[in-house]
């Protein structure tokens, strides 16, 4: 502790420089939430109607069909984006590591970073007219070649719409998680490549003993913000089916919005997002318990 005192007063001068974010922080992220779990335990619709309830809010939720609909599905984005994530983009950032021409490995790089400053309602509101029913992009092109018993109402149907998100950004390579996997293989030292060649190591053996050890670190990383961006993802539900149909793709982070916005019930939308707090919180605990960072290679 007094180690610590000593440092504090021997760079007091830089550290005065971190009040400014720490005041941001506090202000936008902190202190809202810190009200939004005071006010989980009052019925408030946001102006003037605010009567404390205690823990009723979170009884009905445990009660609401909607809310506990709202899980499973957010259950199943969430497995599915996690095996997405962690295989497609390594998958990708290890064949552009190893082009050997340097234009062509650059402008895979440019490719699959470009997506990052496409604003994501252009990408939800492209994949709405692709799977659009009448005239969409998908029914267009299977009525062409020939399979139009295959069309769907792809967003209008239970048994399509859930499948049809999970589609959304197909190929599923383009964005931070692709950079992350580069940069963890970038920072592989070259001598490992050399001597994997000099051993006779395919492909297959170098990935497995050299590759995908030394890029534990990002895995964990990205599993982490993998869980935390679906649990509370909710715009791409919002823009294609609004929940439904029924509530076959409603998510919590979506209820939330609804019950807070269209309903004015911003005691319980906040006792939801308490709640999603919650599971993000112990979801990254058991991540940051279980999961190893890169140490060294087999």
């Amino acid at each position: 502790m007094s180690a610590s005192l000593a440092r504090l007063r021997r760079n007091w001068k830089g550290y005065l420089f971190l009040i400014p974010v720490f005041a941001v922080l506090a202000s936008f992220k902190f202190i809202p939430f810190f009200d939004a779990l005071r006010m989980s335990m009052y019925d408030w619709n946001g102006a003037n109607v605010k009567s404390y309830v205690g823990l009723a809010n979170f009884k009905e939720l445990v009660r609401d069909a909607t809310f506990l609909d709202s899980l499973g599905n957010v259950a199943g984005f969430t497995f599915a984006a996690v095996i997405i994530q962690l295989i497609v983009p390594l998958i990708a950032a290890v064949l552009v590591f190893h082009v050997t021409n340097r234009k062509l490995q650059q402008f895979f790089k440019v490719w699959f970073v470009v997506p990052l400053v496409i604003p994501s309602i252009i990408v939800f509101l492209t994949w709405q007219w692709i799977f659009a029913g009448e005239y969409g992009v998908l029914n267009e092109f299977l009525k062409v070649v020939g399979l139009e018993s295959w069309t769907h109402a792809w967003l209008g149907e239970s048994k399509t719409a859930f499948t049809s998100i999970v589609f959304v950004n197909f190929p599923w390579i383009g964005g931070i998680n692709f950079l992350l996997y580069l940069a963890g293989l970038m920072a592989i030292s070259g001598e490992l490549f050399e001597v994997a060649k000099l051993d006779g190591m395919n492909a297959w053996q170098r990935f497995k003993h050299i590759e995908l050890p030394l890029v534990r670190s990002q895995i964990k990383l990205i599993l982490v913000l993998t869980l935390i961006n679906q649990i509370q993802s909710f715009e791409n539900v919002l823009v294609l089916t609004n929940g439904g149909p029924g509530t076959s793709t409603m998510t919590p982070a979506l209820y939330l919005y609804i019950q807070g916005f269209s309903y004015s019930r911003l005691g319980y939308a906040s006792a939801i997002g308490v709640t999603l707090f919650a599971v993000v919180l112990l979801l990254t605990w058991v991540n940051q318990r279980f999961i190893r960072d890169t140490d060294k290679i087999d």
